[in-house]
């Protein structure tokens, strides 16, 4: 196989991460958020928003209202869910450029002594040294999490 089919399928792969990140982190919001509404009996205050999505409104006997609080993430109106994805996207890419400043400025004070598979960028790092980083950030949130509570 040459190289830059290798190149680009491992693109491929990890845009392909990327987003089952996204998903999973957009779901992961509305539940938390859906857990604000929750009410004694189990069920959540109720949250009615209009729908634009075609498909969902033709399935749900044709009305365009939806209420979010009482519905799960994989059962939104694709629009509903775009929104959730929105920010989690807008989150993962400040995550992925704090994690590529963190690799970055180590390598260029550590760029003489570091091994083969540190000298590239964050994405390419091998798993055990992705983590590495992501222990700086995570240590660096708890810290200033303390700091805004």
């Amino acid at each position: 196989m040459e190289k830059m089919e290798m190149f680009n399928q491992q693109e491929n792969l990890l845009e392909q991460q990327r987003r089952e990140t996204m998903k999973k982190l957009a779901a992961a919001m509305h539940e938390k958020w859906r857990a604000m509404r929750k009410k004694e009996d189990g069920s959540f205050e109720p949250r009615i928003k209009t729908v634009n999505d075609p498909l969902w409104i033709e399935a749900h006997d044709g009305t365009d209202q939806v209420d979010i609080a009482n519905t799960d993430f994989d059962s939104l109106p694709r629009d509903w869910q775009e929104e959730n994805l929105l920010s989690a996207k807008a989150a993962i890419v400040k995550i992925e450029d704090a994690l590529n400043i963190i690799h970055d400025k180590w390598l260029d004070r550590n760029d003489r002594y570091a091994a083969p598979e540190q000298k590239t960028q964050y994405s390419r790092l091998p798993k055990e040294e992705k983590e590495k980083d992501v222990l700086v950030l995570e240590e660096a949130i708890k810290i200033m999490k303390g700091e805004l509570v």
